[in-house]
């Protein structure tokens, strides 16, 4: 069991990171940018909603129920978490990071955050039951945090933006940064706090299920840009890398509050998404040196070539 004192520096740098999070995503948004990028490429917003928010929780579920039937029954409601929680905070800097299209990767974000919000509160009783997990807590316990936290900072950060257009950028780059430096205290503070049952944990074979969620993200975004026919290369890798990770700032609110006193949840949510990142941030590196653009610096003329060729 996590000290008191543990317990408060987790829970606390894990809501500062969703806040400032929001918060900074609003200040980075361009509404009427979003939502033209969003019309132009309706069936890959729409077709995103499904695969997120359907096929990839039916899988996971149906993984959970089969393949990984003998883990115990927390984890299964991390995995459930993560299976409802689409939106990859950092899918934008991972399509930059892929040379892949960073407008489609941002309005596919704020979509499944949304999305996200509206969902997980009523999907998640359902997933719990499927997988035959005990714990138990009411709709209005998974929306509450995801409204406060989530929600209002992200409306407050596109006001700002809207109220003082040129302090966004600067302020959005500080809140960025700092929400991110919460997210690594949280991470650190809970794998120390964490560590025996992480140790523990591996004999479940959790650690198995949890590689599995990143590569059915990953398939699923595969399928969604192969099955819509997307031919540019950019506008694909940016659709996968936003469905390839789940998003950790809805799963941190829910492993905080409606089930704080269940210490696998956090252990599971916290394998899944370490696993998740690095499997997904390995496919992004190959797509970059896949997109790197040809050398086109003049080459320099051998010193035994013609006078006039080194001219």
């Amino acid at each position: 069991m996590t000290q008191p004192s543990q317990s408060v520096l987790i829970n606390g740098f894990g809501v500062l990171f969703v806040i400032l999070n929001a918060f900074g995503l609003g200040l980075r948004l361009s509404v009427g940018k979003l939502l033209a990028v969003a019309f132009a490429h309706w069936k890959i917003a729409v077709c995103a909603l499904v695969v997120n928010f359907v096929v990839i929780p039916l899988l996971f579920v149906g993984y959970l129920r089969t393949i990984a039937s003998s883990i115990p029954g927390e984890i299964k409601v991390g995995f459930c978490i993560a299976a409802l929680s689409a939106g990859m905070p950092f899918a934008p800097l991972l399509a930059r990071l892929a040379r892949a299209d960073v407008g489609i990767s941002t309005t596919l974000l704020v979509v499944l955050t949304v999305g996200t919000i509206i969902v997980l509160p009523l999907g998640l009783p359902l997933a719990v039951d499927a997988v035959d997990a005990q714990l138990k807590a009411s709709t209005w316990d998974y929306a509450w945090p995801l409204l406060l936290f989530l929600l209002l900072p992200l409306i407050l950060g596109c006001c700002f933006r809207l109220w003082w257009p040129d302090l966004a950028p600067p302020l959005a780059r500080w809140v960025v940064r700092v929400g991110i430096l919460c997210l690594l205290f949280n991470l650190n503070f809970t794998l120390v706090a964490y560590w025996s049952l992480l140790v523990q944990t591996w004999g479940t074979e959790s650690y198995l299920a949890a590689v599995a969620g990143p590569f059915i993200g990953l398939g699923c975004g595969y399928l969604l840009v192969t099955g819509l026919r997307v031919k540019d290369v950019r506008i694909r890798h940016a659709a996968e890398a936003t469905t390839a990770v789940r998003n950790i700032a809805p799963m941190l609110l829910m492993m905080i509050f409606p089930f704080a006193a269940d210490p696998l949840v956090t252990v599971s949510i916290t394998i899944l998404n370490t696993i998740g990142i690095a499997t997904v941030l390995l496919f992004v590196l190959m797509w970059r040196r896949a997109a790197a653009p040809p050398d086109t610096r003049p080459r320099r003329p051998p010193d035994n070539a013609p006078a006039a060729v080194r001219r």
